[in-house]
Order: C-alpha cells, then structure tokens, then sequence
C-alpha cells in the first residue's frame, strides 16, 4: 500500500479523516524546514528505531520533511546512530542524510527544500553539557521558524496518577506539575527544558509535544493529540463590548469556529463582556442576566482547537463568573467538551442547554432564557 494512503486510512480508522486533511493542508502551506522538529530520545533511537523510521517514511510521503535531532541527552553515540537511521531510511526509499551542527542552518533548510529529511546529531565531541545542547537546539529552532517540536520517548505523554496529561500551559501550570512527585526525574529534566525553549530560548511561537513514535501521527494530525502539549498559553484581554473589537475579525473567527459567518444583527446586540485572544484566535461572548453570566458564543479558531485554546479562555471565563450557562445544537461537535465543563445540562428539540454553578430552583428559568434567544449563526452546527 503506498504510504500516504496508508496514513490516511489509519487516521480514517480512528474517525479522524477530516481532521486529517485539515492539518495536512496546514502543514504543506508552511515553508518545509517550519513543519517540525523531532528530537528522538536515546532509548527510542536504540530500541525502537523501525518505528521511527516508518513514522518518517509516512510522512516523507505525506511531502512533509521533519528535522529530525539526536543527542539532545545522551550524545555518546549520537553520529553513529544517525548513520545507522540514515541507511535505514535509505533501504526504505526516503530521501535522508546527516547534516552536523558545523554545517549550519543552511544546510538543514536546503536538504528540506529538496525534500531530504536532515539528521542532526547533537554530539558531545566539543564537550559541551545537556544545557548548552538544549541553547543549541533553541537556536536551531529559531532559526528555522520552527512551528512545532515533538520530544519522541518510549514513555509518551507525561503522566500524573497513572493518566496522561494532554496539555500543560506553563504559563500557570508549570509550577505544579514541575513539584508533582508521581512525575519522573527524566521528565521533570524534560518538562523544565521544554519551559526554557518556549520562554528563553526561541522567540517567535513554539509548540512542544512530548509522545511515543506509536503516537507521532495521531498527535499530528488530530485536535485531541496523542501525547502531552507544552505550551506558552494564550494572552486573553476583556473587552466591554463590540466596539472594543475589530468587527471584521471577530466575524472572520466565528465564520471559521462555526463553519458560517454570523448574521450582523449579532453586533448590534447589547453584551457585557468580549474575552478576546490577542491574536483573534479565541473568543467568549457573554450578558449579564439576573441568573448569571450567559455565554453567547463560545469560539475557538481551528487550528487553535487543538493548542489549548478553549482550555484558557473556559479558566477565564469561569474565574470571572461563578454562575455561567449557554446552548448549543445537537451535533455541535464541542458539545461533548461542554458536557465536561458543565453541571448540569438539557435536551429540547435542537438545543442543549448547559449550565455550571446554577442553583437548582433557578435551572428552568435559565432554560427558558436560552431557548428564547435569537439565532446568531444560521444553522449552526
């Protein structure tokens, strides 16, 4: 079977295709060397480098060429093993060669252009230490514009009591799980490099996953991931209303969260409070009503469903409203998030109605106040 049908059929299987297709758009419309940047761990690289190099060869026929880094924290044997993952990417038909960090940025952003996969083994032979290899791959990056680094280990995700941790804004977050004493020496090292990359290191927006090779795809190209998401966290402002905004791109993130754009009686209604990604990436609508706040519209740009978005924007939200309650359409695909948010919630006809923090005489009250309020996207989902 070829191996980009192979791919999509995997993620079919799994009710991803769409999904898919979105972030395989996505990463094809960014210049080759911005795609990714794998740093495979020493174990992986030892015990499990097949996997490695069919997760390479997949997306080699995917046309996306990730940098693919080794060393990062065992550099001993680093150029020995990326001669070795280098014939075996040769004997598979892809395109592959090492490239050492003398060589210079060039070289990588080259080979990628001629859909060569770089091999960059981050060895030791000047002596340096994990910190300085950790500066030197921040400097990669930077100067790669790299979108996204995937830290591939045989473990996968950080895990916390046995589960794993999908997200971490380390932004607030990072504290805590740094203290966590369930979480390994080798991951906390890993956690703190990660926070170091993302605030110090690299200065333009960085992404960092930590999963297994089994993983790497399904991390790539779903929303929900397959791995844990290490990332800086959103800059949300407050807005009193519509005229705080720049019309013209709240509509441009509704049309592209709901599928449609929104009717333009939307702006003319009176709201409270516009919490507003700085990038207009992320939005939540909301009315103050005597039940509490109503939250009009709840709206997270695609790309950004799967970086965490409605993650910080909900922690907001609820920091700010200790009641809060809103609808949906049967089928809205976020409806199964909102039920985890929720306390409570209620089926008629097309609509949920979702409330938290709502006293149980005033629930009928705040349904009826839902149902009740007017279209503001047409048929949506």
């Amino acid at each position: 079977m070829d191996p980009a049908d192979a791919v999509l059929r995997f993620l079919e299987s799994v009710g991803r295709s769409e999904e898919a297709e979105f972030y395989l758009a996505l990463f094809r419309a960014e210049a080759k060397e911005r795609f990714a940047t794998i740093a495979v761990d020493a174990q992986v690289a030892r015990h499990a480098l097949d996997a490695v190099v069919l997760d390479l060869r997949f997306l080699a026929a995917l046309g996306l060429v990730p940098v693919v880094v080794l060393g990062l924290h065992e550099p001993g044997d680093a150029q020995e093993i990326a001669a070795k993952l280098g014939r075996r990417l040769e004997k598979a038909q892809v395109p592959a060669g090492v490239i050492l960090p003398v060589q210079g940025t060039m070289a990588i952003i080259a080979a990628t252009h001629a859909g060569t996969i770089p091999i960059v083994p981050l060895g030791a032979a000047d002596g340096a230490g994990v910190d300085e290899r950790v500066a030197r791959l921040g400097q990669l990056l930077t100067a790669l514009a790299t979108h996204k680094l995937i830290f591939l280990n045989r473990r996968g995700a950080l895990r916390q009591k046995g589960a794993a941790v999908p997200i971490v804004n380390l932004t607030t977050e990072y504290e805590a799980l740094a203290g966590a004493r369930d979480l390994p020496g080798k991951q906390q090292a890993l956690l703190g490099q990660a926070r170091r990359l993302i605030f110090e290191l690299v200065p333009h927006k960085l992404l960092i996953s930590v999963t297994s090779p089994l993983d790497l795809l399904r991390e790539l190209f779903t929303v929900k991931g397959a791995g844990t998401l290490l990332r800086r966290g959103a800059v949300i402002e407050r807005r009193a209303g519509f005229a705080e905004v720049d019309r013209d791109r709240l509509r441009a993130l509704l049309a592209s969260s709901f599928g449609r754009p929104p009717v333009e009686e939307l702006f003319a209604r009176p709201v409270d409070r516009i919490y507003l990604e700085e990038d207009y990436r992320g939005a939540a609508i909301l009315i103050d009503t005597p039940l509490g706040g109503y939250l009009t519209k709840f709206a997270v740009d695609r790309e950004a469903q799967g970086e965490g978005m409605g993650r910080d924007l909900w922690a907001l939200v609820t920091a700010d409203h200790r009641t809060v309650f809103w609808r949906a359409r049967q089928g809205n695909p976020i409806n199964a998030w909102y039920t985890g948010q929720c306390d409570g919630l209620h089926r008629q006809g097309d609509w949920h109605v979702f409330w938290k923090g709502l006293a149980a005489a005033r629930i009928p009250e705040a349904i009826g106040f839902a149902l009740a309020q007017p279209v503001d996207i047409p048929h949506e989902e």
